[in-house]
């Protein structure tokens, strides 16, 4: 039996010069690949609780 794919969304960007350091002085052993998945889930949802916010005003 295959392990199913729990992400299967690649994404590719461009970051502003120093992006990469940053993120490899704040990820310790964490695969770089996971750690920015993280960041980038964790900015999801609080832009979304935002947005929710706005919405009940």
């Amino acid at each position: 039996m295959t392990k199913p794919k729990l992400f299967d969304e690649a994404i590719h960007f461009r970051a502003r010069t120093g992006t990469k350091t940053r993120i490899d002085e704040l990820r310790g052993k964490t695969r770089q690949g996971d750690f920015v998945r993280e960041l980038i889930e964790d900015a999801l949802d609080r832009r979304e609780q935002e947005a929710e916010k706005h919405r009940g005003r």
